[in-house]
């Protein structure tokens, strides 16, 4: 559960006074009567841009990235008042003069917005910045259920310039009084501002893996030559929602126990479509085009436009992506729900590549420009032909029925491979078995993943089973650090 914060900086407030209050665009709702005879009180509102503390997510580094103007910017926003006891809408009103004011010690950033008047009282208070999209409810409840429909439809969000839409986690600010204050004094109130995206990297340490056998002889490289994202959400709620669940079953929405903190017993993030994502991923038809670049549409390889990436000696070193949060229930974490990188790549063997001679025996082929147009693998070779396979299993003594051959087919570039990568939010530390949210993406948080290794050829075809669970072998080596969005170095920050 999230605490609010009361600050009072003298120096600040001496200054905020000195500001007009701003009516502006000012929404005031029910009891107009009442509040011409209420004396007012000015407010001051501090935004912190960038944290996202006390989110239930993998920290295994302590690196910050340097994150750009556009990423924790402020350019506009609103605030909404509601009365703690009757939670009614009492006040909603824009925040004007919105400035940067550096940075605190958490590496978050601070803008300082001019003060608004607002009646005595205590309140629930919600802030939402970057839209210029208002609210229309005048009861609390009605108020955090209304889903914002106006949605980064393309679900890759290409372009930030405007801002990322933020929003207070909706259980962080409630009971806040507004008061009298001395003369010099007004009353300030201290705003934790999430984005509504989430921000992954890609990258690959080179930009060829060799593969080597047991001996520690080479039998392949493969080269990494594109990605592809798949299963990318459009909608969003404007206040992040929580709930502890062992069943897919929804609560009863209330602000003091799904709008904050995530529980470390069954506690997960939820989207719009959490209680859609059934068990059975096979029969989760996208109808309605929730995920665009949905899984199910994966058997062609053709659909898939590819994006290409370097390696982190070249430049840029990362690729950013920003999308917005994916959870599902534990069982339900499966490739047809979830956020996952598709990643194409060329296969060259090395000089290991069998054919079947006239006398039936495998001999080597040592003419490269003769490689068929398709190979079979096999116990780290290849093989030119099915009945060349045969003729190794046969000659290995394992049954047919044991043994795992794969075929990859020849291209314009040579012969391909796909890896599949699941992101993964939360690490259980047990393999095989599915944790409470430990795959998935929650706003407001990094993903940085650096593939630094291949352990094995990957799939001959793109194809993606909805029912395969997210926890499984991926034959990639990648570090991914999942960390707080935050910037440590603000030097050059341009509003």
């Amino acid at each position: 559960m999230f605490h609010f914060r009361k600050i009072v900086f003298p120096l600040f407030m001496a200054t905020a006074l000195l500001c007009s209050c701003s009516q502006a665009d000012d929404d005031t709702a029910g009891n107009g009567d009442k509040e011409k005879t209420q004396e007012q009180y000015n407010v001051v509102f501090q935004l912190q841009s960038n944290s996202s503390s006390m989110t239930r997510s993998v920290e295994d580094s302590y690196n910050h990235v340097q994150g750009t103007a556009d990423e924790y910017k402020v350019n506009v926003a609103r605030a909404y008042f509601f009365d703690s006891k009757t939670k009614l809408l009492s006040k909603s009103a824009p925040l004007t003069g919105i400035t940067y004011n550096g940075t605190n010690a958490s590496g978050n950033v601070i803008y300082e917005a001019e003060p608004i008047s607002v009646p005595m009282g205590t309140y629930d208070i919600f802030v939402i910045a970057n839209t210029n999209r208002q609210f229309k409810k005048d009861k609390e409840d009605e108020f955090l259920a209304d889903i914002d429909s106006l949605s980064y439809v393309q679900a890759v969000v290409e372009d930030i310039s405007g801002g990322i839409i933020m929003s207070n986690r909706a259980s962080e600010n409630l009971g806040t009084v507004i008061s009298k204050k001395n003369d010099n004094d007004v009353n300030v109130v201290s705003i934790t501002l999430e984005r509504v995206l989430a921000r992954l990297d890609v990258a690959k340490a080179e930009e060829t893996f060799e593969l080597t056998d047991d001996k520690g002889e080479k039998y392949a490289s493969v080269t990494l030559d594109g990605y592809y994202i798949v299963n990318l959400p459009k909608y969003y709620y404007t206040f992040r929602h929580t709930a502890v669940l062992t069943t897919l079953e929804e609560p009863q929405w209330d602000v003091n126990t799904n709008f904050g903190n995530v529980s470390d017993v069954n506690g997960y993030v939820i989207d719009p479509y959490f209680f859609q994502k059934t068990i059975d991923a096979a029969a989760f038809a996208n109808a309605d085009k929730y995920y665009e670049r949905f899984s199910a549409n994966y058997s062609n390889p053709d659909y898939v436009k590819w994006d290409k990436f370097n390696a982190v000696s070249a430049t840029p070193n990362y690729k950013t992506i920003y999308c917005l949060e994916n959870c599902t229930l534990a069982p339900a974490q499966k490739n047809g729900y979830s956020t996952g990188v598709l990643f194409k790549a060329i296969l060259e063997p090395n000089n290991n590549v069998y054919t079947l001679n006239s006398a039936g025996a495998l001999v080597l082929v040592t003419d490269k420009q003769s490689y068929p147009e398709t190979l079979y693998f096999f116990q780290q070779k290849f093989y030119a032909s099915a009945d060349a396979l045969a003729a190794a299993v046969v000659a290995s003594g394992l049954s047919t029925g044991k043994y795992q051959a794969r075929k990859f087919e020849k291209t314009d570039d040579g012969y391909r491979c796909y890896y599949k990568y699941w992101i993964r939010h939360l690490d259980n530390n047990s393999p095989g078995e599915m944790g409470v949210m430990e795959f998935g993406i929650v706003r407001n948080n990094l993903y940085r993943m650096l593939i630094t290794g291949v352990s094995d050829l990957g799939d001959g075809g793109s194809i993606i089973d909805p029912n395969t669970p997210d926890e499984g072998e991926t034959y990639l080596k990648v570090v991914l650090n999942v960390k707080p969005w935050t910037v440590r170095d603000l030097t050059n920050i341009v509003l």
